[in-house]
């Protein structure tokens, strides 16, 4: 693999990261914080809630205008703006300067994630681009997972407040990779920029049924993962008893079995279509959505049960999300930066109403997560055995 490779995929990896890097580096320290500022668990848990909606609501129009502009100037605006909502939470007096703060972050950094899953696809397609998202993923999971660790030990021995810190430091990174890239001039970009066509450009993508089916399944892929986010904290430090920095390294373990999944996906790709991996996938959740259901009414939720069961969502992720993407995006041909951003868009703006829902109740019985839970595996088994009749790209 040549310098210009290695570089593109450490490139990639920074800019595709920050916003899930954002989301799940103070994971282990919302009970700490509810403390801090004296306020309810649930107002806490609603900072996520109210970043996610800010990481999707801008997205698809930072997606039309790298559609014009190019790529490397939507990069440099997003991250800029998820830099001065970051300050805002690093010198926050109150809860609610955080919330805003978190706000603002996602609104910057809804631009940087979609731009970078355009520029991937700008690069390749189809099975190409399964095994690269395949391959990728590992990286990217190795990254995030060390999100939860990294602020588990900065909880404990510094305090909430350095995660922001961390935080600046890998937002400054990614505004020195974006005015690095230069856009790639094969890339077939927009003429014009006319915002009132938007609507209509949204709509010829929705109507794609085989791009919906596959964002969807990468949807409430995600949402599985952040509901889990959301309620880990409060599970593993306020009900099991680990320290922020114990529940941290259990996050990081956890990494290599989705690693794994990755792993194997990548080589089954070889053997198994991507289909087929996609409804083993969907099986597989539905089965640890069975434990959950069983740690709340007839067993309490422990340690060792608890990796079970985020183990089987992780293996379940490591088939769903490389091949519903590189299916997704095989459809597309024309406008990819509005396709990545309403990909992107509905995923979070999905998972930010979930975890608003699992945020107005209590944290004392898993119960209400397995009940989403729940709901996300129908969907999940729902669009697998759909079989959309277009073969159109748009």
């Amino acid at each position: 693999m040549n310098k210009i490779k290695v570089y593109f995929i450490i490139f990639i990896v920074v800019t595709s990261t920050i916003g899930q890097m954002a989301a799940e580096i103070y994971i282990p320290s919302l009970p700490y914080i509810a403390r801090y500022f004296q306020v309810d668990d649930s107002l806490v848990q609603l900072s996520l809630s109210v970043f996610l909606f800010g990481l999707a609501l801008p997205g698809i129009f930072f997606g039309h205008i790298s559609d014009y502009l190019g790529r490397r100037k939507i990069l440099i605006i997003a991250t800029t703006i998820g830099l001065i909502g970051n300050l805002l939470c690093l010198s926050a007096t109150n809860i609610y300067l955080l919330i805003l703060g978190r706000f603002i972050q996602g609104l910057g950094l809804s631009g940087v994630g979609s731009t970078s899953r355009a520029i991937l696809r700008d690069k390749m397609t189809g099975v190409e681009l399964a095994k690269y998202s395949s391959y990728l993923a590992i990286i990217l999971v190795i990254v995030i997972d060390t999100a939860p660790f990294i602020g588990g030990v900065l909880q404990e021995y510094v305090g909430w407040r350095s995660i922001f810190g961390v935080l600046l430091m890998y937002n400054i990174l990614a505004i020195v990779f974006s005015y690095r890239y230069v856009d790639d001039d094969k890339v077939v970009l927009n003429e014009s920029l006319n915002f009132r066509g938007l609507p209509q450009i949204v709509l010829n993508i929705v109507k794609n049924k085989i791009f919906m089916k596959y964002n969807l399944i990468a949807t409430f892929t995600y949402v599985a993962i952040m509901l889990y986010l959301t309620a880990a904290s409060f599970i593993f430090e306020t009900k099991i008893g680990l320290s922020p920095a114990q529940f941290g390294t259990t996050t990081l373990a956890l990494a290599m079995v989705y690693i794994t999944g990755s792993f194997i996906n990548g080589k089954l790709l070889k053997y198994v279509s991507m289909d087929k991996l996609i409804s083993n996938g969907a099986i597989l959740m539905m089965l640890a959505t069975s434990l959950l259901f069983a740690m709340a009414f007839i067993i309490e939720p422990s340690y060792w049960l608890m990796l079970v069961f985020v183990s089987f969502v992780y293996l379940a992720c490591g088939q769903l999300f490389s091949n519903s993407s590189a299916s997704a995006f095989t459809a597309m041909n024309k406008n990819v930066g509005v396709s990545s951003a309403v990909y992107s868009s509905i995923q979070i703006l999905v998972a930010a109403v979930f975890t608003a829902i699992l945020s107005l109740f209590s944290n004392a019985t898993v119960l209400p997560f397995a009940c989403l839970m729940l709901v996300v595996c129908i969907c999940l088994i729902l669009l697998s055995l759909w079989k959309p009749n277009q073969v159109m790209k748009i």
